[in-house]
């Protein structure tokens, strides 16, 4: 007996067009790893292509707006879809969802008009047998080796596993596998993709030494968390869309009764007005409830898109190698971010509908004086819901990847490679930047004491965007949850920011005493306290005060306004940098000092970072230097002398796991960056 597909159900998001929302025909997968029909992506790109006729043609991704530069434009418009590679994945499932499974009959009896059962199938001999058949097939040909199997094991769809193998290959070189990985792009490449693009980086590892440290099971944990969590949030989001469907389409319906009670009280001449506004209501509400149809329809894209990808993670890591477990994690995880992205995106777009009716106050002398019924309106509001909840794990550091190799942070000297300005137009002082947080996807937000601002800048520090605040801002970290949290010292308190695209502001915390320096430990907030009582206090994240930590020699050892806080990356060792009594004091995280630093000629010390080998930064606002100290609280070496820039550094913040750094000065319009170079 024919039976339905086992297929059918596992796989069924996998197989379905996000565009179309059919089964996929022809899959053709973009750069970004989602998948469309053929004919479908033809069709998106022709009409939503960018610079079109030129080398930089592109257009962006339906499901997360990625932009995906076509392969080659010398092709003609009707082939640009061609262009891309099949999703084999995909075509593979698809071959095991359109067999079926009618009864089969041996070969070689229908050749004898007998119809019996086939219960085995040669490879070799492409020919299906009973089982008396396949004994006579196996004694004829005993002096060769046939492949013979058993047509359970062909049939049984619960256990055929769609090839893997593409997942290893390079999305720009379809023929190449991916072999190597370069931490300073993190970027997965084959042996063309290093020699083209990553031949002057530094660190590029073979795959195998990543996965020695790369934990696919907790990674593979939090990315399914944080993608199945957007799904779910877009669920919501759909929800409400539906919701406001509904409601206007009460709304409608109460304005049309409301219409046709007062109608009742009219003369002729009032049905052409009446007419008239009915037609205004049905239009308007057919516009916005098609919007809204629309968003609706985009939403649910994306969560089948999501559900997409969901299912091919869980696909790889149950079956597949750990090259194929590590590249599946790397894109989900790029994924994830366009995910957000297109959530955040999307949920900006969305505005409350709501269809009100307008009556004019003088409807009852309409007859002579008045030449329209009413009036529809249309009432948008930003949607409210809360936000998506995204968890972070933590990463290995570089140092942890046996491939790497080069000349220690130690031996190498700081050399100025950029300077760029941070003086906006509406800025009213010069600028006092006295922290820097970099981000991913290459945004660097700049902490501006002066401006009372906070800025954005992204990619070869282009200006994105900033934030006026109601105080001076002037440190910044970044909290579990993803958020940012900048303290106001004056005002007593911490302004946490969302940081996905544009900035939100999210909660504010009021604190008991001045923050300045702020950084985060084991969930727990370090809040130095320069300006009263020179101690640290502990706040858990939601900002409720724990305790305050002060060493009892605090007055004779002056350690005294401490302005910066550094947490090193281990979570086992807190540094602070004393104002007050020039001195950087290492305490463990038992409050238990380590070791303090010293010397004549570090004076004020102020910002303080570490480099991704451990060894700490720390700059002297006196002194006009920067040096570089050991883990242990030796001197190395002098990065920046006050004879080479002549300003007063304030802070320093290294590049995400990056040898570059950034140095901030006082009233000072630029940022000045610099590499560690042999």
């Amino acid at each position: 007996m024919a039976t339905s597909s086992p297929t059918e159900g596992r796989f069924a998001q996998v197989l379905q067009c996000p565009i179309c929302l059919e089964t996929l025909r022809r899959p053709k997968v973009l750069p970004c790893r989602h998948t469309y029909c053929n004919s479908c992506l033809q069709s998106h790109i022709s009409s939503k292509v960018i610079n079109r006729g030129t080398p930089q043609a592109y257009f962006p991704c339906p499901v997360c707006r990625a932009n995906t530069t076509l392969p080659d434009t010398t092709e003609s418009v009707d082939q640009w879809a061609e262009l891309f590679p099949v999703n084999s994945i995909v075509s593979s499932v698809l071959d095991v969802s359109e067999e079926t499974f009618d009864e089969k009959f041996c070969d070689f009896c229908v050749k004898w008009n007998r119809e019996t059962s086939a219960k085995s199938f040669c490879k070799d001999c492409k020919r299906l047998m009973c089982t008396l058949c396949k004994e006579y097939h196996n004694e004829t040909l005993s002096d060769i080796s046939h492949n013979v199997i058993d047509l359970s094991i062909v049939y049984n769809i619960s256990i055929r596993i769609p090839s893997l193998s593409t997942i290893e290959k390079c999305i720009k070189h379809l023929n190449k596998n991916i072999e190597f990985f370069c931490m300073d792009h993190s970027s997965l490449c084959c042996n063309t993709c290093g020699f083209l693009e990553h031949r002057k980086c530094e660190r590029v590892i073979p795959i195998d030494d990543m996965i020695k440290t790369f934990d696919a099971k907790s990674k593979s944990k939090y990315l399914e968390t944080n993608i199945r969590n957007i799904g779910e949030h877009m669920k919501q989001i759909t929800s409400k869309i539906k919701e406001n469907a509904d409601n206007i389409q009460k709304d409608k319906s109460a304005i049309l009764k409301d219409i046709r009670s007062l109608r009742a009280e009219l003369n002729a001449k009032l049905q052409k007005l009446e007419d008239d506004l009915i037609a205004s209501l049905e239009g308007n509400h057919k516009a916005e409830d098609l919007t809204l149809h629309n968003q609706e329809v985009r939403g649910q894209s994306l969560i089948t898109a999501i559900g997409s990808d969901l299912t091919q993670l869980d696909l790889v890591m149950t079956h597949g190698s750990d090259v194929q477990k590590v590249i599946i994690l790397h894109n989900m995880e790029k994924n994830q971010d366009r995910y957000f992205k297109a959530l955040s995106e999307y949920q900006e777009e969305l505005r409350c509908i709501q269809i009100e009716l307008e009556v004019n106050k003088n409807i009852r002398d309409f007859i002579n004086d008045v030449t329209q019924f009413g009036q529809i309106t249309v009432t948008r509001s930003q949607t409210k819901l809360p936000p998506c909840p995204v968890v972070t794990v933590s990463q290995p550091t570089l140092e942890t990847f046996s491939g790497f190799s080069g000349t220690p942070l130690k031996d190498r000297q700081a050399v100025k490679v950029a300077e760029f300005i941070v003086k906006l137009s509406d800025d009213t002082s010069p600028c006092y930047i006295s922290d820097v947080l970099t981000l991913q996807r290459a945004k660097h937000v700049f902490v501006d004491y002066n401006n009372e601002k906070i800025k954005v800048y992204g990619e070869n520090f282009q200006f994105q965007e900033s934030r006026k605040l109601q105080g001076r801002p002037w440190n910044a970290c970044i909290l579990p949850d993803s958020n940012m949290a900048v303290t106001l010292p004056h005002k007593k308190t911490i302004l946490v920011f969302r940081t996905y695209d544009k900035m939100h502001s999210v909660r504010e915390i009021k604190t008991r005493l001045e923050c300045w320096g702020i950084a985060v430990m084991k969930d727990q907030l370090m809040i130095t306290t320069a300006g009263e009582e020179h101690c640290i206090m502990i706040l858990a994240i939601n900002g409720s005060e724990i305790r305050t930590v002060r060493p009892d020699n605090y007055l004779s050892e002056k350690l005294l306004k401490p302005y910066y806080v550094k947490i090193n990356k281990n979570e086992t060792v807190i540094y602070i940098s004393y104002n007050g009594g020039n001195k950087m004091v290492a305490y463990n995280t038992s409050w238990n000092v380590l070791f303090t630093y010293t010397d004549q000629d570090m004076n004020g010390p102020h910002g303080i970072d570490t480099d991704r080998e451990g060894n700490i930064v720390l700059c002297g606002y006196s002194s006009c230097n920067v040096q570089h100290i050991s883990t242990d609280g030796k001197l190395i070496k002098t990065l920046i002398t006050k004879k080479a820039e002549r300003k007063v550094p304030l802070t320093i913040k290294f590049y995400r796991d990056m040898d570059r750094f950034f140095v901030t000065y006082l009233k000072c319009d630029n940022v000045k960056v610099y590499d560690m170079c042999d």
